[in-house]
């Protein structure tokens, strides 16, 4: 992760969005062979695949596409339960993915453009990369959830980016979601420099104790009652399962684990 300690660091729009005076690189995703025919480096190229390596040895990840297809991992969940990069489709289109063990591959979107890949996750299941956006094909960094999907981080934060900056990729993720670290192009410098983006407390994902009392009871139980059917991404506690909905989901959670801890 960039340092975010410089005092000459420049501001992209305030407190929560910083520029750096480094600007971080991601993995390379480009072959790069000198001497070889152009044949052979499809070849290789093609030859890729993502994998995860546990202590009983590998998982191939697979691709998004038939047989001549590539992926590439990049990131990986705190616990390793998650993984993500990019891989190409039977259209050759490139595309970022997640995988788990349960699920497999899973094609993530785009932004409307060409391509896409995935560099980092959170523990609560937010991906961060770069996707290409139309009208032509810019690079824009992305954040997705499954229950937002991929979104644009400029239309996010617009608001902290009103002097025309633009962030353009987005390489890592904190474990709790709330600091996302990339590149940008910082328009009142007129240059690309790093970016430390602070979205503020996230969600965190529980076992039923609303009040975080030590004990599941019937304070939590009606919490999560008179909250029912609310959603957003600032519900707090009551968001139990960390799905942006109040719903039978995390009523079922608090249900499941009643009286723990009393």
């Amino acid at each position: 992760m960039p340092s975010t300690h410089s005092s000459r660091g420049a501001h992209f729009g305030g407190r929560k969005l910083r520029a750096c005076r480094t600007s971080p690189q991601p993995p390379s995703t480009e072959a790069k062979p000198t001497r070889l025919h152009s044949t052979a480096a499809r070849l290789w190229a093609r030859s890729k695949r993502a994998f995860r390596w546990h202590s009983s040895g590998f998982d191939m990840l697979g691709t998004l596409g038939a047989s001549n297809s590539y992926s590439i991992a990049y990131g990986v969940s705190p616990d390793g339960a998650v993984v993500v990069g990019e891989s190409s489709r039977v259209d050759q289109l490139q595309r970022a993915f997640r995988w788990t063990q349960a699920s497999g591959i899973e094609d993530i979107g785009s932004l409307g453009g060409t391509r896409s890949v995935a560099y980092g996750v959170s523990s609560n299941d937010a991906v961060v990369g770069m996707s290409l956006a139309p009208p032509a094909n810019n690079r824009r960094a992305f954040i997705w959830t499954r229950a937002t999907g991929m979104l644009n981080l400029n239309d996010v934060y617009s608001s902290l980016l009103q002097d025309g900056s633009v962030l353009t990729e987005a390489y890592a993720i904190t474990p709790d979601g709330r600091y996302i670290v990339g590149r940008g192009f910082n328009r009142s410098r007129s240059r690309e420099e790093a970016f430390l983006l602070d979205r503020g407390p996230q969600c965190a994902a529980h076992t039923g104790d609303v009040d975080a009392n030590g004990c599941v009871d019937d304070a939590d139980l009606l919490a999560i009652l008179f909250a029912f059917g609310q959603s957003g991404n600032n519900l707090g506690r009551v968001d139990v399962n960390c799905d942006a909905t109040v719903d039978d989901a995390g009523l079922l959670i608090v249900l499941f684990n009643f009286g723990s801890g009393c």
